[in-house]
């Protein structure tokens, strides 16, 4: 029988269970609710492994299920994990690996071409992973209640922040800070206070459209938010390249929606690491973090 190994990733919106064989093709995939224990709690580990085990129902009399290696967002927030490995790995009879959602991302960066890397995530949510091909640092990734820069969420915060800022100042809004309020169908600049308090992260997150939109039309508040992100990413990935000693030879590339689809955090994240004299290659490795699974599996040796 074929080799494979079942490659999950779970984050806050929805679990990905792929198979994924020798030849690095898909040959089966499940998608299923969120697995991230950081917004469902425990819940979140009772929709992965339901998955997991469909899944290996499924293929288990076709293929040779060698290996099961997990991302999973908000890892951190379980304390159990030997257990629960030890629980799944026994009914179904196959090694199992929990890893964090952002170190696959990382693999799906680096593949098994490099041993050197930085992950920079920017999306909903933003954090650094990099690894010197013996140790992995991360930069961030405290979430947005805590130090989180440079993400979706982090820039709709700025725009609302700066604007707050501004009428103080000068007991009017300012241009930018009109044009969102007149975005969110909202009365006066008090409204910001329920978008913020009474709406989850992704919905916030989801207005970062507006200023990239706003930003490409060249309004000049736009563009220095998203310089600012780039910005603050940079002083992340800054941080993880001296701490890990990365040489020449160090490859990065981007995952997340921001970043991949605003020109202006690239370059501003790419226009600070030139000034710090940080040469980093750009790659894009495999465009769907599932596959970074399938890499730190490899390297594991298990297919």
């Amino acid at each position: 029988m074929k080799k494979v190994i079942i490659a999950v990733d779970a984050g806050g919106t929805k679990t990905k269970v792929s198979v994924i064989d020798e030849n690095i093709d898909i040959v089966y995939e499940e998608i299923g609710n969120s697995g991230s224990p950081a917004v469902i709690r425990e819940k979140a580990i009772i929709n992965i492994f339901d998955l997991v085990r469909k899944v290996h129902n499924i293929v288990k009399d076709n293929y040779e299920v060698t290996f099961v290696q997990m991302g999973i967002s908000g890892l951190g927030v379980i304390d159990n994990q030997k257990e629960l490995i030890d629980e799944l790995s026994s009914e179904i009879g196959v090694e199992v690996s929990f890893a964090s959602d952002i170190i696959i991302g990382l693999y799906s960066i680096i593949e098994d071409k490099y041993d050197e890397g930085v992950l920079v995530l920017s999306g909903t949510g933003s954090a650094i992973c990099a690894t010197n091909g013996r140790t992995i640092r991360y930069g961030g990734g405290w979430g947005h209640l805590l130090t989180e820069t440079g993400s979706a969420h982090a820039a709709v915060k700025l725009l609302i922040c700066r604007s707050i800022k501004y009428f103080e100042r000068h007991n009017r809004v300012n241009p930018l800070g009109e044009k969102f309020i007149e975005e969110l169908k909202i009365k006066t600049i008090e409204g910001f206070k329920s978008f913020m308090y009474l709406n989850n992260k992704d919905y916030i997150a989801s207005y970062s459209r507006f200023i990239c939109t706003e930003a490409n039309n060249g309004d000049k508040e736009a563009i220095a938010i998203l310089q600012k992100c780039g910005h603050d990413l940079a002083k992340e990935v800054k941080l993880v390249h001296g701490l890990l000693k990365l040489s020449e030879n160090a490859v990065m590339g981007f995952r997340g929606g921001l970043i991949n689809h605003s020109e202006i955090v690239q370059q501003s994240l790419l226009d600070s690491l030139k000034r710090a004299g940080i040469k980093l290659k750009l790659v894009n490795g495999k465009t769907d973090p599932i596959y970074g699974a399938y890499y730190l599996a490899k390297r594991k040796n298990k297919i």
